[in-house]
């Protein structure tokens, strides 16, 4: 008798909590977000990318990507601008150019969510998810001193005119003009292999007395050791700390060439940026209750940033940081 009456209530509890329990990502039709970026078909997008598919397999949505395969960005700006009449559920962006900025303004004025990731250049869209590029230049300068002391000859290697290289070479110098550390020469490396490779030759030829090299940009890495190597010069001879990852990179750190490099959590930022806008279309984030009326009182809900932190690769954990290393995701969801 006993059991009869738990197997009842037991069934009850169930038909309650069924009733109770609203359904509502599963009554919607698959939401379509885009993915507008420059660099497209490079190593460094690897990363971004991964995410977003991982997201996307996730949360069950289907991710459309638009842009340039290299870093132009005119190419890039054309595709968000031709994407907005769509009306997509939502967009992420990453706005290493400044020209973006009329195009993330007209997707909020057409209501359609926008975050922008990894490089912001004065308009964020709804939310800007990466690091804060200007404090990752000082952790690059806080790194340097860690392991080379804190004074030297100093050669830079960047992406310069990209937003988020720039904001990190401002940090950099921010933190070295209080040491001494001498900035001997710097080159635009283009996020490029074959430029950077070139740049740093021609640092290292004019400058054979130097002490320590960074690169602030993916393929800074592989052109600094290719260098290196290149001329002669033996793994630890000189401090080489750079950012970002790329496989060719990740070599030279195994090989000893580069002492460590600082990367964002990549990965990490575009699910989250894909998280947050299944959040806002699916289940109502608009309507959290800042105010009993957020429209009326102009409020938007939105954080006006996430900053995502470095993580530092080292020839402890370089081994887990290989592109193959990752996974596969979404190919079902994924339209590149």
């Amino acid at each position: 008798m006993k059991v009869k009456k738990l197997i009842a209530v037991t069934a009850a509890i169930a038909m309650t909590a069924a009733i109770a329990v609203p359904v509502l990502a599963e009554e919607e039709s698959e939401k379509t977000f885009y993915y507008v970026a420059a660099g497209l078909g490079q190593p460094y997008s690897i990363d971004m990318i991964k995410g977003v598919q991982y997201a996307a397999e996730k949360y069950g949505v289907k991710v459309i990507a638009q842009g340039a395969n290299d870093w132009d960005a005119d190419t890039t700006c054309a595709a968000l601008e031709q994407v907005i009449p769509s009306n997509p559920d939502g967009i992420i962006t990453a706005a290493w150019d400044a020209a973006m900025n009329p195009g993330i303004l007209k997707a909020q004025e057409a209501g359609i969510p926008i975050i922008v990731v990894e490089a912001e250049s004065g308009e964020t869209g709804d939310l800007y998810i990466g690091l804060d590029n200007v404090d990752a230049g000082r952790e690059t300068a806080d790194k340097l001193i860690e392991l080379a002391g804190d004074s030297g000859k100093l050669l830079v290697i960047g992406n310069w005119g990209s937003t988020n290289i720039d904001q990190k070479f401002e940090g950099l110098k921010e933190v070295l003009a209080d040491t001494g550390w001498e900035i001997v020469g710097d080159q635009d490396g283009e996020c490029d292999a074959a430029v950077s490779l070139q740049a740093a030759k021609d640092l290292l030829s004019a400058n054979p007395d130097v002490d320590a090299f960074i690169g602030l940009d993916s393929a800074c890495g592989g052109g600094i050791a290719g260098a290196m190597e290149e001329l002669g010069y033996e793994p630890g001879s000189i401090t080489v700390v750079c950012a970002d990852r790329e496989d060719a990179m990740l070599d030279y750190i195994k090989d000893g060439y580069i002492q460590a490099s600082l990367t964002n959590r990549t990965a990490a930022m575009t699910d989250l940026a894909v998280a947050l806008l299944v959040n806002a279309t699916d289940y109502g984030f608009g309507d959290v209750p800042v105010s009993a009326d957020n429209e009326a009182s102009n409020i938007s809900v939105w954080p006006l940033a996430i900053y995502t932190g470095n993580v530092v690769i080292d020839q402890d954990n370089v081994d887990n940081f290989y592109h193959d290393s990752l996974g596969d995701y979404g190919a079902d969801y994924w339209q590149g």
